[in-house]
């Protein structure tokens, strides 16, 4: 099993400090990441792995305790956090310093033990100590390190309780080293940051606005997309000012899942100007542009969100939702009463909001119902017309404005998706309305 397969999960290798032989032992020094200090950045420590060729009476649980008491005994020197062993191969973990002399130490502690003048003077009983008696949560610790089985017995494990590994400090009690130990460190977790409140900003899909007296607008989020503004020459029922086809990348926003109601005009505006006015929940009509513009800006005031007229492209965009057909179920009209309320349906007149079958991004009645204002001045045709999903304002006809989608009163053909005409921006409708959007 390899070092990085020993260590996987706890440390990670950054970088070799040093590669060197010393008598018997082949030792490696390792830069290396301490991944079990639930702090970030993860601190860096020195992981030792050496080998044993051939023959050896090392006692290398000597060595360790030797590079342990060092640590414990000298302020400057770097402390001993753990150390185990696997087959013939052993592992140490100390704290890392910079400019620390890792090698040379540990080559000058092997060869004291093997210097035999060195060890007629300081010959000592052995250690009566064959198992370190450390708490229960440090055997756990240590059957994970190696993730496998691990016999506390001869593998010792020495682990410096001023590391705080994983938040638990060890007790280490060698019958002849009792270093104290230092205070538990505890990392404070990072203040997790509130999501903002603004729907908005959070990229809400879908959100409503409390327009008081339980009455809400409810918004849908338009992806951002490119699609194709205008028909291509074999639609039915297409007209020449639907051309030519220009390439669109509209920005992500949020649209009204449904035209303007009466109930909400009059929450704003304080009055009912519709001709249909049986039911609130039918859409507000006969509106001029102006009005709409009106209605924006104080629905704004009341919300904090900056409410205004879709672009026509927005508006096409939001209706084709994802589709290239006439109508955003299809090329064929034969299903459009499932979708719309228009000349064959509709009885002439307007119908509550969200009654028909929605298109795939939760839009009710894009197609018929009642036309809708959009921020554009009128043009002939689409040369020219902007790319990037804003509104065309320049040049056209000044106090003409677009009016997308069809209504209660027109026949299948003028509630495609593309269907486009025009109103001066005083004139009120009865099946002229319109629908709000935020930029996103």
């Amino acid at each position: 099993m390899d070092v990085d397969t020993i260590l996987s999960n706890r440390y990670r290798i950054v970088k070799t400090i040093g590669l060197k032989q010393v008598g018997a032992i082949a030792l490696s020094v390792y830069l290396a990441e301490n991944l079990e200090i639930p702090i970030a950045p993860k601190p860096f420590c020195v992981v030792y792995f050496w080998q044993v060729s051939g023959e050896s009476t090392l006692d290398h649980e000597a060595i360790a305790t030797k590079l342990y008491e060092i640590g414990q005994n000298y302020t400057l020197a770097p402390k001993v956090q753990a150390f185990f062993t696997e087959e013939d191969n052993c592992y140490l973990v100390r704290e890392y310093l910079e400019g620390y002399e890792y090698l040379e130490e540990f080559s000058r502690i092997v060869n004291d033990f093997t210097d035999p003048e060195a060890n007629d003077s300081e010959i000592k009983k052995p250690s009566e100590v064959s198992t370190v008696k450390a708490l229960e949560i440090g055997q756990a610790w240590a059957k994970s390190l190696v993730k496998i089985p691990v016999k506390i017995n001869r593998r010792q494990l020495i682990i410096s309780a001023s590391s705080a590994i994983a938040g638990f400090t060890l007790a280490i009690l060698l019958e002849k080293l009792k270093p104290q130990p230092a205070p538990i460190i505890i990392a404070e977790p990072r203040p997790v940051p509130e999501p903002p409140k603004d729907p908005i900003k959070r990229r809400d899909k879908a959100f409503r606005d409390d327009l008081g007296n339980g009455i809400y607008m409810e918004m849908v989020r338009i992806p951002s997309g490119r699609f194709a503004l205008g028909s291509p020459p074999n639609e039915i029922g297409r007209r020449e000012n639907e051309s030519p086809i220009s390439e669109v990348q509209v920005p992500d926003f949020y649209m009204a899942k449904f035209a303007v109601t009466q109930e909400q005009w009059v929450a704003i505006m304080g009055i009912n100007p519709a001709m249909f006015r049986e039911n609130l929940q039918s859409p507000v009509e006969n509106v001029s542009w102006l009005e709409a513009q009106d209605f924006c800006r104080k629905l704004a005031e009341r919300s904090q969100h900056l409410y205004r007229l879709p672009s026509e492209s927005e508006w096409e965009y939001a209706c084709r939702a994802g589709t290239n057909t006439a109508y955003h179920f299809g090329d064929i009209p034969t299903q459009l009463a499932d979708y719309a309320w228009f000349a064959d349906n509709a009885n002439k007149r307007s119908h509550p909001v969200g009654q028909k079958v929605p298109n795939s991004w939760g839009l009710y009645e894009m197609h018929g119902g009642v036309w809708e204002w959009c921020e554009d001045v009128w043009h002939d045709n689409f040369n020219g017309a902007p790319a990037d999903g804003s509104a065309w304002v320049s040049d056209g006809y000044s106090s003409r404005r677009v009016r997308k989608g069809g209504s209660w009163s027109n026949e299948a053909r003028l509630c495609r998706a593309a269907s486009r005409e025009w109103h001066w921006q005083s004139d009120r409708y009865n099946d002229i309305g319109f629908r709000v959007v935020i930029s996103a």
